[in-house]
């Protein structure tokens, strides 16, 4: 199993990801606004019992779309929920 990854309120991910384990700064720090918007495409799949005995389970699987961003420095960074959370953010500032 891999090890726990703590989760970051989505108001501190840009300071995360310039933030290094060691906690030194990342130079250049990055931008995530600037790095490209890429689309990804995940199934999660559920097995149903059958109604009858004797039949087979039903698999049924629903698409996860999953948004991420990749830098020019190589890192990618999963901004799914970030997306929508910085849109609004944008929304408020021109209100």
């Amino acid at each position: 199993m891999a090890p726990p990854i703590p989760q970051v309120p989505l108001s501190a991910l840009q300071h995360e990801i310039n933030t290094l384990p060691s906690g030194k700064p990342r130079r250049p720090p990055v931008n995530l606004a600037d790095c490209a918007l890429k689309e990804m495409v995940q199934y999660k799949c559920n097995s149903e019992r059958p109604k009858q005995k004797g039949l087979r389970p039903i698999i049924v699987c629903e698409p996860v779309v999953r948004l991420f961003r990749e830098c020019a420095n190589g890192l990618h960074v999963e901004t799914t929920a970030w997306e929508d959370w910085r849109a609004g953010q944008e929304g408020k500032e021109k209100a």
